[in-house]
């Protein structure tokens, strides 16, 4: 299967990483040159640096035999632009757009857009599955819904200070994809030390996450 994600960010970023540990292709097209360098960098997927709501940009990107194109960009506007060319111009079966006004999604979806993820949904599902918001974050659903896209920020005083994570129990299921420290980004191995105020963004299935609270010590 071959997706498009227009959109290199945070989500675009580790969207990518989850869809291609499930055997996709990916290809990521990303207009700012810094963000589109670290996922080069840091992904085994093509990444094109180009605005994402350009024909010539999909063109470029192979928009005509890609299966899905999502639009993961901070403007709404561009999201439902990319999706409409990816399925008006190049005949692309499934597309997908992120909204960050909840307004604007029945248009989306009038418009066109096959699926449409609204950011305020996530935050009323984070609600009613009671996370904790001041730990743990939804910032995205996955895979139908079975899967998440997870931000863990660890407190101050941390218990499980300088241990490595091959001495946790982490639960199958869950893949801790980066650490944030003092505004670096980390892409973790076995002997990567975990420390206070650490923000880790994991990508799981939603069954694991109590194993994974345990497993990290974070409260309920």
């Amino acid at each position: 299967m071959k997706a498009i994600i227009v959109g290199g960010g945070k989500v675009g970023f580790y969207l990518a990483k989850a869809l291609l540990e499930r055997g996709y292709s990916i290809t990521i097209i990303e207009q700012d040159k810094e963000q589109s360098h670290f996922c080069a960098n840091n992904l085994d997927a093509e990444v094109s640096c180009g605005n994402g709501t350009t024909v010539e940009a999909l063109e470029a990107s192979g928009a005509e035999k890609a299966d899905s194109v999502i639009a993961v960009m901070g403007q709404d506007e561009s999201n439902l632009v990319c999706c409409q060319i990816a399925k008006h111009r190049f005949g692309v079966e499934k597309t997908i757009a992120k909204v960050n006004n909840p307004k604007n999604a029945e248009a989306l979806k009038e418009l066109g857009v096959d699926i449409v993820i609204s950011a305020t949904d996530n935050i009323i599902q984070l609600l009613e599955h009671e996370v904790d918001l001041s730990a743990m974050k939804r910032l995205l659903q996955l895979d139908g819904e079975e899967a998440s896209l997870m931000e863990i920020t660890l407190p101050k005083n941390y218990a499980l200070e300088g241990k490595a994570l091959m001495q946790l129990s982490i639960p199958e299921g869950c893949n801790i994809a980066s650490i944030s420290r003092g505004g670096r980004t980390i892409i973790p191995r076995g002997n990567t030390m975990l420390l206070s105020e650490d923000t880790l963004l994991v990508v799981m299935m939603n069954s694991a996450e109590k194993e994974l609270r345990k497993a990290l010590k974070i409260k309920d």
